[in-house]
């Protein structure tokens, strides 16, 4: 994601200032603005939105001739055939295949083997949720992140930024500091940029204390989706999804083997130490040449720490930490940032959420953070982040609706952007689907490879973000491209697979695009239900109907 990134945006790179200061990430993420703001709207977002993303009227572009109803029903038959011979013991199997040529999707299914069936997507649901992002948001759309205050009391106000403080940037992300010095970024600098300001402005105010509150209203308060595992509530991937996302809601944990008695657990991005005081260690150190086997409990609905296990080390920076997803996001933002406050001389005498009062016309304190959704879109998808995909589709529900974004609006909007983008053909292809979430984490999803092609097929084919969608996803075979790296490797010569693979119990799924040196491009949905331990199998079985599709290429 990153090589990408770097790459498309050659010529921005570098470090800027501007007024107050600007901070300027190399490769394109995330920019923070200080200085003098207009008064802001009650979220604010880089643009107003009054409908749907409209594409740039431009000239449809060349296709190469198709290919001849003998050789597409030649390919039919071989990809049955693949099918049929493949043992998923007992599992199900949904496959289509679509030719991209007829200018705006969805075009003709040249594969169809049991393709109407619904199935539970598993990870390929972010396709889905992306697509549905770029079609409401627009390409050029950008989270945004503030502070407004007033009258001693300073409200961090959410835009579902599933990015910010997000440690997988840290190594992109520089600033220039007053002196004009080069300096790093990280979660605690992007806590500091506000605490600086706030303490500014209350430096000139007549307040002897002052409240931390938040407004994480964008996005309904319970963070957690009924239909997840909650054997996973404590895993990164599973984090709680808020208004304010931070960290990717995950504690990173460093412990420290070598200190007299229990080990030492003191060592937490982000830092929190009234937390830490409260915590529980009933750990110990693994002994020499032994395997660690710590690890970290907390309570479904609290972030009371107990420590576990025994502690190998001690930890090195090229090791991974320990991570503890958090409980409500948003107020542990808010509580990090009231501390940092605290520690800067100035008295916090509250935390907590901000009421169903206007901020309008509230002033901005100190920076607004941002975050590009193209970035957001390729992240999720080459590397399948979950919250990214929450975040993307609850965001683009909120846009849809007005109001404060739900899991249980997902079905309505997403069925009503298929319609938008599907034409005639989306009543048919609907039929069965059922969105539940958005990054695949629920069995309660359900949705026919008919639909998916036809949904990739019209992705692509929008002449404002289609580049962007298709580059999105993880290309096969290479090395540091995503979740494919490491498939398709000696792939047919000068052809691509770029697609989103998907894992959850029983289910093994893959979708996206073979495209030819020519421009031809294909869509594909292969969807594998209660296959149990054939999943090799089926992820055999879907390279080598992607293999199919490219040779189909050759010879037509």
């Amino acid at each position: 994601m990153i090589r990408k990134s770097i790459q498309q945006l050659t010529g921005r790179q570098g470090l800027l200032r501007a007024g107050t200061a600007l901070f300027f990430l190399g490769a394109g993420w995330l920019l923070i603005r200080t200085g003098t703001h207009p008064p802001p709207p009650l979220i604010a977002t880089a643009k107003t939105h009054t409908g749907p993303h409209q594409s740039t009227a431009l000239p449809d572009p060349p296709r190469a001739s198709r290919a001849s109803p003998e050789a597409e029903a030649k390919l039919a038959r071989s990809i049955r055939r693949l099918v049929e011979g493949t043992s998923l013991g007992g599992g199900r199997v949904s496959v289509s295949v679509r030719a991209c040529d007829d200018g705006d999707g969805p075009g003709r299914e040249i594969v169809a083997i049991d393709s109407m069936r619904p199935l539970k997507p598993a990870s390929n649901m972010k396709v889905i949720s992306t697509g549905a992002a770029l079609h409401q948001l627009g390409p050029d759309f950008e989270f945004e992140t503030r502070v407004v205050g007033r009258n001693g009391v300073y409200v961090l106000v959410g835009d579902g930024d599933p990015a910010l403080g997000d440690p997988q940037f840290f190594d992109l992300l520089r600033y220039r500091d007053e002196n004009g010095e080069q300096r790093s970024l990280d979660e605690e600098k992007l806590l500091d940029f506000w605490a600086d300001a706030i303490v500014r402005v209350h430096g000139g105010s007549d307040e002897e204390s002052i409240r931390i509150l938040v407004d994480d209203s964008i996005f309904e308060a319970d963070g957690w989706h009924p239909g997840w595992n909650p054997d996973d509530r404590l895993s990164g991937f599973a984090a709680e999804v808020a208004g304010i996302n931070f960290h990717r809601n995950t504690w990173h944990f460093r412990p420290d083997p070598s200190s007299n008695g229990r080990p030492d657990w003191g060592d937490i991005r982000p830092e929190a130490p009234w937390l830490l005081e409260r915590s529980t260690n009933k750990s110990t150190s693994a002994g020499s040449g032994k395997n660690s086997t710590a690890w970290i409990q907390r309570s479904p609905e609290a972030n009371d720490w107990t420590f576990k296990g025994a502690v190998a080390g001690p930890y090195r920076p090229s090791n991974p930490p320990l991570e503890l997803t958090m409980h409500d996001p948003s107020m542990i933002v808010a509580e990090l940032l009231a501390d940092r406050i605290r520690r800067r001389g100035v008295e916090v005498d509250g935390v907590g959420r901000h009421g169903q009062g206007s901020l309008e016309g509230w002033p901005t304190i100190g920076p607004r953070i941002k975050s590009p959704i193209d970035r957001l879109v390729e992240h999720c998808n080459e590397e399948s982040q979950n919250l990214y995909a929450e975040s993307l589709l609850k965001r683009a529900i909120h846009d849809r609706n007005g109001r404060t974004a739900s899991w249980g609006d997902a079905n309505a909007v997403i069925l009503a952007i298929a319609r938008e983008r599907l034409g005639a053909s989306a009543e048919e292809l609907l039929v069965g689907i059922d969105i539940d979430d958005g990054s695949g984490l629920s069995h309660g999803n359900r949705v026919n490879a008919s639909f998916v092609t036809a949904w990739l097929d019209a992705m692509q084919a929008d002449r404002g973000f289609g580049d962007l969608f298709v580059q999105s996803l993880s290309e096969g075979g290479v090395a540091d491209d995503g979740t494919l790296g490491k498939r398709f490797k000696d792939f047919v010569d000068g052809y691509r697979v770029e697609a989103k693979s998907g894992y959850i119990f029983g289910v093994s799924a893959l979708s996206g695009f073979v495209t030819a040196p020519d421009g031809r491009r294909w869509s594909f949905s292969v969807l594998c239900n209660g296959v149990g331990g054939h999943v090799r199998d089926a992820k055999t079985m879907q390279e080598r109907i992607a293999r199919r599709i490219a040779e189909h290429g050759q010879s037509s």
